[in-house]
């Protein structure tokens, strides 16, 4: 059902939008269009029962749906309609996503320009010989390395693991680079700290969970925790993951230590899992929004337009379901997506090692023992 330029289900073009601030009746999409004065009632100016008695009844109207919240677990309908009521920690956070959506639906309705699905760059595959000769020296073209620490063990994390190795890692294979994935009992930070170590390592990525301080893999292992871990493992890095809440403290702390961009949330990541009463499936809506900026930088992008082209990924997400609950928290986990480091941040396919010729003696052992292993006679 077409309400303005937006496309709406008939059960979200029925949920209320607002509240009128003469009558205190409910206002829906339609009643916001018809009547544009009604646009100007601020959601901000209602008192805490008034906005919550507002989010109740929009989730009444949403058929069956189970939240996945990035380290807390599932959330039935029926339970965040009390946690809405009892004002919960959770309930908070939904009530501030809800009004948020429904603030910006409203501005939205009398827009002009439906937001459209970023279109990631599809260029050339750079061609650079393997080796090439220079005076008595020649470049070897080694490739460069992702690593992917991706949660496959936990009931919230593995469908969006299993999306990652799906659609994330083929295209950073198809440019050309190394992929180092830690998955189910190996994803713990003892297989992590040599593989990011590794001075080929220029990406690290992956879906778990997290505090605001800590990443964690298989079985909440401690993968990266600020203040707790070699420099060397974030040094001259661009960083993106898939958790609640790391942005706001451990993705500076990588910053400080010498990684080049940290893209994550700040607050938890929450999703709608797919309901099967929609065309649309809602879990994928979720999930391509996060992995546009993964395919952003396989693409060859600045992690300043990898965000852009995440946040405009959003936008048409949320475009595409207007008034629903999954808008609502694509909204929150929009909103809370963040940036840290230098946006002009690049990653490559390649690096090139510079060997020349003739070798000293000591040359040659070095090279040879750095190559293989001594074992005995």
């Amino acid at each position: 059902m077409k309400i303005g330029k937006l496309e709406f289900k008939e059960y979200a073009a029925k949920k209320p939008l607002a509240v009128d601030d003469a009558t205190g009746r409910y206002l829906t999409a339609r009643d916001i269009v018809e009547k544009p004065a009604l646009r100007l009632g601020s959601l901000l100016s209602l008192d805490t029962e008034t906005r919550v008695k507002l989010a109740v009844e929009r989730y009444k109207l949403e058929p069956d749906f189970t939240l996945g919240v990035i380290g807390m677990g599932l959330v039935t309908k029926e339970e965040a309609i009390e946690h809405l009521k009892n004002q919960t920690e959770f309930g908070q956070l939904a009530l501030e996503a809800e009004m948020a959506h429904c603030s910006e639906l409203m501005a939205a309705l009398a827009g002009e320009i439906v937001p459209k699905w970023p279109v990631i760059p599809k260029g050339p595959i750079p061609k650079v010989p393997d080796w090439k000769p220079i005076k008595r020296c020649i470049f070897l073209k080694v490739p460069t390395r992702v690593l992917f620490c991706e949660n496959t063990t936990d009931a919230v994390t593995t469908p969006f693991a299993n999306y990652r190795m799906a659609n994330v890692h083929p295209a950073f294979a198809a440019r050309g680079f190394s992929v180092v994935v830690l998955r189910g009992v190996d994803d713990v930070r003892a297989n992590f700290v040599p593989q990011a170590k590794n001075t080929l390592t220029v990406y690290i990525s992956g879906i778990g969970h997290g505090s605001y301080t800590v990443y964690t893999g298989h079985a909440g292992n401690r993968i990266l925790e600020a203040c707790a871990y070699d420099s060397a493992e974030v040094k001259d890095k661009a960083i993106h993951f898939l958790s609640c809440q790391t942005a706001k403290t451990l993705g500076p702390d990588t910053i400080a230590k010498g990684a080049r961009a940290y893209a994550g949330y700040s607050e938890n990541f929450i999703l709608q899992w797919d309901n099967s009463a929609t065309p649309i499936d809602e879990f994928k809506l979720f999930a391509k929004c996060d992995s546009t900026f993964d395919l952003s930088m396989a693409a060859g992008c600045t992690a300043q337009v990898a965000f852009n082209s995440t946040v405009a990924a959003f936008n048409a997400a949320i475009a595409s379901v207007p008034g629903t609950v999954a808008a609502s928290y694509l909204t929150w986990d929009r909103d809370h997506l963040k940036l840290h480091g230098d946006g002009n941040t690049k990653i490559v396919s390649y690096r090139l090692v510079k060997v020349c010729f003739p070798m000293t003696a000591l040359e040659r052992q070095a090279a040879l023992l750095a190559a293989g292993e001594l074992v005995a006679d």
